[in-house]
């Protein structure tokens, strides 16, 4: 038999690995060749998928472009029909008679239409259905609207357009197979004054235009729309793409194009150039295959060789087994008497000296410490055996004074000190760092003032020792204008003057006093003044400080303060408590006025109480319902006809006597409820309103406040919903101040509720800062003159003239213009002739609750005179 001695255990490891390492190499292959498989057939899933996208898009752009444009000629129709007829010399020579001279022979309503507005049809039936005039393709003609219309289709665009008042409408259509929108409006007589009246129903204007298929045809090489035209059949109009617009009769518009399908030429670029990828990968996967595991068994060799190399390189590395331990940026080492003998390269990196410049001296001259020698310390180690850390010092070769963390060792040969050894971490900048975090943990960033943390600390260490006998002034400072200065110059400007201010303050203060800033343009200064008089003395300085001229950016600000102050121990003794009172004495110096310092007394606080007293009370009012509306009826001035009423809110607790409006309605702005009281106010008005019946409306209020928030939109639209009144019968009055603060704000806030129907009139007007560009930048509907110019009106030649140049400026607008105020017949019979259009007042009709309103509307019923 045959002696096989066995493997060496290096020989057993070397194979176990191998054998290891190419089991993991071919595995990660397979997984790796998985991947790139599973994203090459995501890659021509998603080019699938955006090419699929890209189609429904183009599809959607063209049919959205479509839909705007069709929308876009109507509102343009509307607006041609609108200014043809509501024209005075239109109801003078189409309604009251037709005078076709002037129509066709002065071109009023002539070729015109056609040539240039592209109208095919313009007809005008009187009030009996008959029609006095038409034009056919530019030409004048005979054929009545029955006939190009349809019988039924013609009478019930008559009865829609004489139900409008002072509007028009629109309709889609299919006139002899072709699109067409159809626009009609009654004649009516405009602004002009002393025009004949003819009995009977108004005459009706109506404009045609078709879209023939050059129309179309023109109108998609226009809208980059390819072979744009008109559905030929119903199963033609049912494919897609299409655009379909409703009528009011079974046959609906329906527009059909061509597609540009941009997916198909993605799929035709990028499909091929997939193909040729996946080839590609695929070589190359093959062949970094075949090098991994080539390269797998050349790793297992020469790890059996590592192995081997370890045991040989184990003795050499007990030398530098102490030093891995100790090590934490640059190494050293001496002899037994302190003697440098070895540098690690990071020594140069870390100092700026060489190594060579320092071998051989003494360590002492290298690193200091403040109290003893280094090498006396290494000795102490040694004699204690501890290795406890020491911070010390050095020198860089820029002659910067550098702080280092040494750790050390001492070395043992055959039980006998030979040396030292250890680390040297360079931790200036962390000391830095936490001088630095220390500083800005008690003061300010931005000004490196004092902050709150500094100035609560030197309160109470102030108010809490009993050596301290002179008493303390709390100032609580605030800029008065600037936020305004933020928001017009931007944050860079607002930084650079807050700096300059801090550093006035800065110089205000004695070494023993501390001047804070808490945030913002709050600022507080802790004096110590032995008497009001210097307390005042010092504060009228400060003022006077503050009103210097402040340079910032390439521009000069003047600024005012405002100051509250509070003294200790006379008002309170405890940090927060003084601080809570100089704030209150600080809101009282801003509402009396600003730029001016107020003392904290006693009434502030029951003041405050009173406010927090009367906020509570609101919140229960609204939840017990002790709110009720009482409605001021609004007349139209000219017929007398009771056109609506202003909703006022009252508040009648369940025990006490009423309070009235401008005692809560101030402080709900001031805590945020007046949103709630706005919300409670717009659901009942539209409740009560909904059932007045006819056309007559229902005005709310909207505080300022309610343009800040975001969903005043939202809100009014819900209590529209709920209620089910139609939006034409609300109105909002709207304070001029509004747009002041934030004017894009306010500009698509009111877009937002014009879109929905409703109507916004100026409130007060004439008591603000309201402008012509004002009542031109912004939506409104109508203005209403303030009570205060009623009270000398008519008598005061002033106040009728600013009557009348507000009611001429409000026709300029085309705005409804309402008067306030009317308590006099002389002052209702002046407004007339000024061709006012609508007032209230006392001696129309006082504020009633909703029973008497709605009594006074069955009153009125049936006449159309004033009832004052």
């Amino acid at each position: 038999m045959t002696f096989v001695p066995p493997e060496s255990p290096s020989r057993l490891v070397a194979l176990a690995a191998e054998d290891r390492t190419l089991r993991i190499t071919r595995r990660s292959l397979r997984v790796l060749s998985l991947l790139l498989t599973g994203v090459l057939l995501l890659s021509v899933l998603m080019t699938i998928v955006i090419a699929q996208r890209q189609n429904r898009e183009a599809t959607e752009h063209d049919r959205q472009l479509l839909r705007q444009t069709w929308l876009a000629r109507q509102e343009s129709m509307l607006t041609d029909v609108r200014d043809y007829a509501f024209w005075g010399e239109a109801w003078r020579n189409l309604h009251v008679t037709l005078n076709k001279s002037w129509a066709w022979d002065q071109e009023n309503l002539g070729p015109e239409l056609y040539k240039e507005y592209h109208y095919d049809g313009v007809f005008v039936v009187d009030g009996q259905g008959r029609t006095r005039y038409a034009l056919i393709d530019g030409r004048l003609s005979k054929l009545s609207l029955e006939s190009w219309l349809g019988p039924q289709r013609a009478a019930r665009l008559m009865r829609d357009a004489r139900r409008l008042n002072h509007a028009a409408l629109v309709r889609d259509m299919v006139i002899e197979r072709q699109p067409a929108i159809v626009v009609a409006a009654p004649v009516s007589m405009g602004k002009a004054p002393n025009l004949p009246i003819v009995p009977g129903p108004p005459s009706i204007m109506i404009f045609v235009n078709l879209f023939t298929p050059e129309k179309l045809q023109a109108l998609g090489r226009m809208l980059d729309v390819r072979a744009l035209r008109a559905a030929a059949s119903s199963s033609d109009a049912a494919l897609e793409p299409r655009l379909l617009q409703a009528t009011q009769d079974d046959q609906p518009v329906v527009l059909r194009w061509q597609s540009k399908m941009p997916g198909a030429r993605l799929l035709a670029l990028l499909l091929p150039v997939l193909a040729a990828m996946a080839l590609v990968t695929g070589w190359i996967a093959h062949r970094v295959s075949r090098q991994a595991i080539r390269n797998a068994v050349l790793s297992d060799r020469r790890f059996a060789m590592l192995v081997i190399s370890q045991q040989e390189l184990a003795n050499s590395e007990a030398r530098f087994r102490d030093l891995a331990e100790a090590a934490s940026d640059w190494i050293w080492e001496t002899d037994e008497q302190g003697r440098l003998i070895y540098l690690s390269s990071r020594f140069q990196c870390v100092t700026g000296h060489t190594v060579a410049d320092w071998t051989g001296k003494h360590i002492d001259r290298l690193l200091t410490h403040p109290s003893h020698s280094l090498v006396a310390w290494l000795m102490r180690q040694e004699e204690n055996s501890s290795s406890a850390p020491l911070r010390c010092q050095f020198m860089s070769a820029q002659g910067e004074r550098r702080i280092g963390h040494l750790v050390a060792k001492t070395i043992w040969h055959q039980e006998r000190c030979v040396g030292f050894r250890g680390t040297v971490s360079d931790i200036t900048q962390g000391m830095e760092a936490e001088a630095r975090i220390h500083f800005l943990s008690h003061h300010d960033a931005l000004t490196g003032l004092s902050n709150r943390l500094q100035l609560q600390a030197f309160l109470t260490r102030h108010l809490e020792s009993p050596h301290s006998a002179s008493p303390l002034a709390i100032l609580s400072l605030d800029l008065d204008q600037f936020r305004q200065l933020n928001d017009t110059w931007g944050h860079r400007v607002g930084d650079q003057v807050l700096c300059q201010i801090a550093q006035r303050l800065q110089r205000s203060v004695a070494a023993h006093e501390l001047a804070a800033r808490l945030g913002g343009d709050e600022f507080v200064l802790v004096l110590q003044e032995d008497g009001p008089e210097a307390v005042a003395q010092r504060c009228t300085r400060l003022l006077q400080e503050v009103q210097l001229p402040v340079g910032a950016g390439q521009h000069v600000h003047y600024l005012t303060a405002s100051i509250g102050i509070a003294c200790a121990p006379q008002d309170a003794s405890h940090p927060e408590a003084l601080l809570r009172l100089s704030d209150m004495a600080l809101n009282e110096a801003r509402a009396a006025g600003r730029n001016r310092w107020v003392r904290y007394a006693d009434n502030m606080a029951s003041q405050h109480e009173q406010k927090r007293e009367m906020a509570w009370r609101i919140e229960q009012a609204l939840h017990n319902d002790e709110f009720c509306l009482h409605y001021q009826p609004r007349y139209q001035l000219q017929s007398g006809r009771l056109a609506g009423a202003e909703a006022l809110i009252r508040w009648q607790p369940a025990t006490g006597q009423p309070i009235t409006p401008d005692r809560f309605i101030p402080l709900a702005e001031e805590n945020g409820l007046i949103v709630a009281i706005s919300d409670w106010v717009l659901a009942r008005a539209c409740r009560d309103a909904s059932a007045w019946g006819a056309d007559r409306y229902v005005s709310v209020n909207i505080s300022p406040v309610e343009f800040r928030t975001t969903d005043l939109v939202q809100r009014v639209a819900r209590a529209l919903a709920n209620s089910g009144l139609p939006a034409t019968r609300l109105e909002l009055e709207i304070t001029e101040n509004v747009t002041f603060e934030h004017p894009q704000q306010a500009l698509e806030m009111m877009q937002g509720l014009r879109a929905l129907g409703v109507r916004l009139t100026v409130d007060d007007f004439g008591t603000g800062y309201a402008a012509l560009g004002y009542l031109k930048s912004f939506p409104f509907n109508g203005l209403k003159i303030d009570r205060s110019w009623m009270k000398d009106f008519p008598e005061s030649p002033q106040a009728e003239s600013v009557v009348a140049g507000i009611i001429a400026l409000a026709h300029a607008f085309a705005l409804t213009i309402t008067a306030e105020g009317i308590e006099t017949e002389a002052q209702l019979e002046q407004l007339k002739r000024l061709s006012c259009e609508e007032g209230q007042g006392y001696f129309l009709g006082r504020p009633v609750p909703l029973a008497a309103f709605t009594a006074l509307l069955d009153a009125t019923s049936h006449t159309s005179r004033i009832r004052a």
